[in-house]
């Protein structure tokens, strides 16, 4: 075994030579390696340099897929004619919502489809909002829906945050849907009673679809009565019910809900809607934009005339 270990282990003269031509070759390799190394380390350091002087990094949500859109089209469906749903829904929005059989918009729908969808990330919580378009016989409108997200042993759950809300056939959608505070608190500050009063006149003018009140009500000087759309056909009921109120660098931003009965019918439904109030504090406030639950923070000042 001594002997074979030391012939294995002895030189033959004829492999120096290989060896050494060998040489050129392992330095070039040795130089790439040590090239790529530099380079990539390079390219990190840039990339790092790039991402701190820069804005911080945002989720792109435009190739996701909507994960309420079920939901949406259900609740929508129940909604409108005045049947009651099982899906979930968040605190401020009744367990037994709309339970009535007897409420919803009294009118013929010939379809129900998706219309777009919204998706931000507000607080570690994920809010979507769905837009409905309902094609009806006495005409055309979107119902818009806002869902946040529970975690439950078979994955998230989309819960109803907010009531519906009935928006014209080509509404003016916010570019981003916002949640702001928790779904559904009241505030511990009311709001001034002028804005209650003005919000009683806003709502009114909606239903009924005055363009002419609703442009009054933004003391919007630079538009036409035809450039701001409601409904038609509605009437208010009761004064409206203000759910949440935030201050804003804008003005004030109110969760407000409606009750609206269609002209005709032995009974109605319940809305939900965001409203931006400018000089609040004035003896006639400004309702200068609105948009569906969640959009407030997002509301800008005459965003809706179109």
């Amino acid at each position: 075994m001594g002997r074979y270990w030391g012939i294995m282990a002895r030189p033959s003269w004829s492999s120096v030579p290989a060896a050494r031509s060998s040489l050129p070759i392992l330095r070039i390799r040795l130089w790439l390696v040590l090239g790529s190394l530099l380079l990539t380390a390079s390219i990190g350091l840039f990339s790092a340099l790039a991402w701190i002087l820069d804005e911080p990094p945002t989720v792109d949500f435009s190739d996701a897929r909507p994960l309420a859109e079920g939901h949406a089209l259900a609740i929508a469906d129940a909604w409108l004619n005045g049947r009651a749903t099982s899906l979930p829904v968040a605190e401020g929005v009744d367990p037994q919502f709309n339970e009535s059989a007897s409420g919803g918009l009294y009118i013929t729908i010939k379809s129900i489809s998706p219309l777009r969808w919204t998706r931000s990330l507000v607080t570690g919580r994920t809010l979507e909002t769905q837009y409905i378009l309902v094609d009806g016989l006495e005409g055309d409108f979107v119902v818009a829906l806002p869902f946040v997200f529970t975690s439950t042993g078979s994955g998230r759950v989309p819960v109803l945050a907010a009531y519906p809300t009935l928006l014209p056939p080509d509404p003016t959608l916010p570019t981003e849907a916002l949640e702001y505070q928790d779904v559904e608190l009241l505030s511990e500050d009311p709001a001034p009673s002028e804005v209650q009063i003005r919000l009683e006149q806003w709502g009114k003018a909606y239903a009924a679809n005055d363009g002419a009140t609703l442009r009054d009500l933004a003391d919007d000087t630079g538009a036409l009565a035809e450039q701001y759309q409601g409904l038609g056909n509605m009437t208010l009921v009761g004064p409206p019910s203000i759910r949440a109120v935030v201050t804003t660098s804008t003005g004030l931003v109110l969760r407000v809900r409606f009750s609206l009965l269609p002209n005709g019918a032995p009974s109605g439904l319940t809305m939900d809607l965001d409203v931006l109030v400018t000089e609040q504090n004035s003896t006639k406030p400004r309702i200068v934009a609105w948009g569906p639950p969640g959009s407030g923070p997002a509301l800008r000042v005459f965003q809706n005339r179109r």
